[in-house]
């Protein structure tokens, strides 16, 4: 099947081409005009250069693909960036959708998160894709950029194009080039862990998400969102983990954690005055205080979709580390 992807550079998108080689489809990765490709490249596929804001060129760069995959976003969660969240997962996912009905696309696969998603704070009660978002979730400039990047796309389904949402949780594995979970691997690894979160969330291994993209091309249901969660734990246990995947001690820091999240709130709020850069966005810290448990069982059954467990996605993402020099061997 001819495949176009957007955001193939990416961390989630690196994995989902890694899924399509592998499963024998001919993919065109789109990616930025000045976006690095070093990882994307040795995977053989089509890349060609050009941006969501140019909805000409998108739809040039898509004919004759069969199926759209869209990971393209900004994923910042600081009001500051509200207008280039704006213009990337909603306007840019106007342009894709609109990109797909001209060239007669058949299936359209969307990339969102369960920060579009509603929690119940609990394991017993895990949130599934029908659970209301509210509370402070619901402003994240996040959050409500790519909950309306979701209705476009659902609009896409009412107009006639199949189209299926998924929403990953915390993903972990090969490919973080852009220090998502990656991040506290690398500071576990380097004796630099900044804090231990008091929450816990789901956990998913990368590689899984990118094969339950594939599935989804074929297998999910049009108009449909689909969690990609797989193993709750709390931030703790995930250090204790990393502790032996990495095998050594993994020495964590006694500071106040509500006292380093009011700092970073400071930092956002004053910036640029010389208060320091906080080491994780203020919004996200107020969300590692609690604990964020998701249901894939949709995704399970209709997808065949199963996460390999933490310590199996912890051992890829330091495995690609080591390999790629941003861990020692």
């Amino acid at each position: 099947m001819q495949v176009f992807m957007t955001g193939a550079n990416g961390f989630v998108g690196l994995n989902v081409v890694s899924a399509l080689v592998e499963a024998g489809h001919t993919v065109t990765a789109m990616v930025r005009p000045n976006a690095t490709t070093t990882w994307l490249e040795p995977f053989g596929v089509r890349i060609v250069r050009g941006g969501l804001d140019d909805p000409a060129g998108l739809a040039e760069a898509m004919r004759g693909a069969q199926a759209v995959i869209h990971t393209a976003g900004n994923t910042s969660c600081n009001k500051r960036d509200l207008p280039a969240l704006e213009e990337v997962n909603v306007r840019g996912t106007r342009h894709v959708v609109e990109a797909a009905l001209a060239n007669g696309v058949d299936s359209l696969v969307y990339t969102s998160t369960t920060s579009t998603i509603g929690a119940n704070h609990g394991a017993a009660a895990p949130s599934r894709e029908d659970t209301p978002l509210d509370g402070y979730r619901a402003r994240s400039p996040y959050a409500m950029t790519k909950r309306r990047a979701e209705d476009i796309v659902l609009s896409a389904h009412a107009r006639g194009l199949r189209s299926v949402i998924l929403n990953p949780a915390e993903v972990i594995g090969a490919y973080d080039h852009t220090m998502q979970w990656g991040r506290m691997v690398l500071a576990a690894n380097y004796d630099q862990v900044p804090f231990v979160p008091p929450g816990g969330g789901s956990f998913c291994s990368a590689a899984d998400v990118g094969r339950a993209h594939v599935s989804a091309i074929t297998a999910g249901r049009s108009g449909e969102r689909y969690i990609l969660a797989g193993h709750d734990a709390t931030y703790a246990t995930f250090l204790a983990t990393l502790s032996e995947v990495l095998e050594k001690p993994v020495n964590l820091p006694t500071a106040s954690y509500r006292r380093l999240y009011l700092k970073s709130v400071l930092q956002e709020r004053l910036a640029p005055l010389p208060l320091g850069k906080p080491p994780v966005e203020a919004y996200r810290m107020k969300v590692f205080s609690h604990a964020y448990y998701f249901d894939s069982s949709k995704a399970a059954r209709e997808l065949g979709y199963a996460s390999a467990p933490l310590d199996r996605m912890l051992r890829d993402c330091a495995q690609w580390y080591r390999q790629n020099g941003f861990m020692g061997a």
